[in-house]
């Protein structure tokens, strides 16, 4: 039996077509990637392959597992087959875990879904595909205890539990670092090879899609495509000095309660970030970027050292001058929807900073709406619409004009580029670079992609287990490391 069949797939949303005519099959053991840019209807592929496509949505064609038409099947059967017959991996996996339970209990569970396993049956299973998919850690640990790979590993775990005959991975490694990234590849790859079964990767990295699958099918405009071709490549950016310290950590220790003593999120961590700079910071999932970036906000307050922004110091300020040091630092978050309220208009989602500034006139409210928007190459119509009518790079787009709006000093970008396709990505480096260049801004761009780092900073930063393991120029640092973890990282950039 065949794991997948799509027969001319079309599917639209009122009068949006987003699949058009689309077939593709994937043969046991066999690894189908599936690339396109961002709305060119690879998700709506894939939850057309499961059957999960929403109410509103219109649909025509054929989609069978292993000769079973699924857009037959009574609601009873489909749950079977999801989880059963077919596993799924989404890229992130914190929202893809019950936070509230232990992961043993988590990977159990679809065994009592979709086996006939008993209760001791069903421990010993589970130890064993913890140890398969390369976790050494107790069953009684919560996903939030764990690193992004290793929520990862706990997700594929889950995905293969029931010995499915195809596996639909959507993103799987586009929110990790680069070790992780090639970690949970190797993982899928020899699982795929020694399960026989079937693999539909989405994917928008063509180089990976090249690296790993038998075949890749490409999407455009929801249509089968040619084949894809690497997305152009930016020229690296030219290092540039920066001018006094706008961002300054000097000696910084930040640490968190555990269960028996206090852990270290980042240990003696000392730098200058001067104005106009970009300063990547780059490390392994768990190495403390997102409490450095949490600092630097000053949405935290370190146990030793001091963390200061144009010269005041974050835990010193009170009242009116912290009000003013909040308006001086912005971020832009890796998935802006997760951001926005969807029931407000992106107008009002722009000019949420606006309250830091107190009561404005309605018509400066509107004009700085309007200038943020168009700086980031926006219509102006689209204040009155809401954040789901508009794609990925749009939504981005919002987020970085909610950012400008109160005409920061200062921008912390947390992964905001790594979900984005080749091109959309391209697409936003390139207006980064611009706003720098017209407003005078200073990022603080954390990332673990080290091409976007070449693109986008001057300096990087190299954390490891909550320590700097390098800070220099980015070519000094990324083509001559001196450490093996951070060769290591270099070479999967190449």
């Amino acid at each position: 039996m065949i794991p997948l069949e799509i027969e001319h797939l079309s599917v639209r949303y009122g009068a949006t077509t987003a699949l058009d005519d689309v077939s593709l099959r994937v043969g046991a053991g066999e690894i189908v990637a599936l690339v396109g840019p961002s709305g060119s209807g690879k998700s709506t592929l894939a939850a057309a392959a499961m059957y999960l496509l929403p109410s509103e949505a219109i649909e025509q064609g054929v989609v069978r597992i292993e000769g079973e038409d699924v857009t037959t099947l009574p609601e009873r059967r489909l749950r079977a087959l999801r989880g059963g017959r077919v596993g799924i991996v989404f890229q992130e996996p914190a929202t893809a875990l019950n936070t509230a339970l232990p992961i043993g209990r988590q990977i159990g569970e679809v065994l009592e879904l979709h086996t006939s396993l008993g209760r001791a049956e069903i421990e010993a299973e589970v130890s064993r595909l913890l140890i398969r998919v390369g976790l050494d850690l107790s069953r009684k640990r919560y996903p939030h205890t764990l690193s992004g790979g290793q929520r990862q590993r706990v997700a594929i775990a889950m995905a293969i539990a029931a010995q499915p005959v195809l596996l639909l991975a959507d993103e799987p490694t586009a929110s990790l670092d680069p070790v992780a990234q090639a970690e949970i590849t190797t993982l899928l790859l020899s699982l795929v090879r020694e399960r026989g079964m079937g693999l539909l990767l989405v994917t928008h990295d063509i180089t990976l899609a090249r690296r790993i699958a038998d075949r890749v099918v490409t999407l455009d405009q929801g249509r089968i495509g040619a084949p894809a071709a690497p997305a152009g490549e930016l020229p690296e950016r030219a290092a540039r000095a920066g001018g006094d310290p706008l961002l300054t950590f000097a000696h910084v220790t930040r640490t968190y309660p555990g269960k028996r003593a206090r852990v270290a999120a980042l240990t003696d961590i000392s730098f200058a970030l001067g104005k106009g700079e970009t300063l990547a910071v780059i490390g392994e999932s768990g190495s403390g970027k997102s409490t450095l970036a949490r600092l630097a906000l000053g949405l935290d307050r370190p146990d030793a050292g001091t963390v200061t922004l144009d010269g005041n110091d974050w835990a010193s300020v009170r009242g009116p001058a912290l009000r003013g040091m909040l308006g001086q630092v912005q971020a832009v978050f890796q998935d802006p929807a997760a951001s926005f309220d969807p029931r407000q208009t992106v107008g009002r989602i722009v000019a949420e900073p606006l309250h830091l500034l107190g009561p404005l006139p309605a018509a400066e409210r509107v004009a700085m709406v309007a200038q943020a928007l168009t700086q980031v190459g926006l219509p102006s119509d689209a204040v009155d619409r809401l954040p789901q009518a508009f794609s990925g790079g749009q939504r981005q787009r919002i987020a970085i004009a909610r950012a400008l709006i109160r005409r920061p000093d200062l921008i912390v970008f947390d992964e905001a580029l790594s979900a984005l396709d080749p091109e959309l990505r391209d697409e936003m480096v390139a207006l980064l670079q611009r706003l720098q260049e017209e407003l005078g801004l200073t990022y603080l761009f954390i990332a673990h992609d080290m091409d976007l780092v070449r693109r986008m900073a001057d300096r990087v930063l190299v954390l490891r287990h909550g320590r700097a393991v390098a800070l220099g120029l980015v070519a000094a640092v990324l083509d001559r490391p001196d450490d093996p973890y951070l060769a290591a990282l270099a070479a999967l950039s190449e």
